[in-house]
């Protein structure tokens, strides 16, 4: 492996995932115990998943708030099976993965691929114009933990996830049903 490839190199951390049981019981949990909050909660299916290499679908629910500049993602799989409920399963709620945001998500995975690092999971969410594609990186053995990247658009534009417009979009996203 060759060291400091260039399109490998991640921007500074942007999120803390992490998987959990109950999204209520969780969100309440962050925000009463450490004040972490408020939280914008939007559930749906994917649009696009390959988990492991095969196509698959799930629902779930994504809680995301920011705790200083880093933003806490909290996950709860409703249907399906991902490496998120294989993690639950194995592990217990807990840290799932560290996430970059990043605006060249192919090329990213392309550098990946040539240094030997699998693709673990990957898919497309899309919801009231924010459109996400993420991929996790295979680096559990190696690192200790998933590596994800994340390419946020909204409307097409890359856009920044710290964004006030993500608590509008939950509102929005919770009336609308979607």
């Amino acid at each position: 492996m060759s060291k400091g490839n260039s399109n490998l190199k991640v921007p500074w951390l942007g999120q803390v995932g992490i998987v959990v049981k109950d999204m209520d019981s969780a969100t309440k949990y962050y925000e009463e115990t450490f004040g972490i909050g408020p939280w914008s909660v939007f559930e749906g299916d994917a649009e696009f998943c390959v988990d492991r290499g095969s196509e698959t679908k799930f629902r779930g629910k994504m809680g995301l708030a920011l705790c200083g500049t880093v933003q806490i993602e909290l996950i709860q799989i409703i249907e399906g099976k991902t490496v998120h409920t294989d993690f639950l399963e194995e592990h217990g709620e807990g840290i799932h993965h560290i996430g970059f945001f990043v605006r060249d998500l192919e090329k990213r995975l392309e550098a990946a691929k040539n240094e030997g690092i699998e693709v673990l999971h990957r898919g497309t969410l899309n919801q009231l114009g924010l459109r996400i594609k993420y991929a996790y990186l295979d680096t559990r053995k190696t690192g200790g933990v998933i590596i994800e990247y994340i390419e946020p658009r909204f409307f097409g534009i890359p856009f920044p996830m710290r964004s006030p417009l993500i608590r509008l979009g939950a509102k929005l996203a919770s009336k609308t049903g979607k």
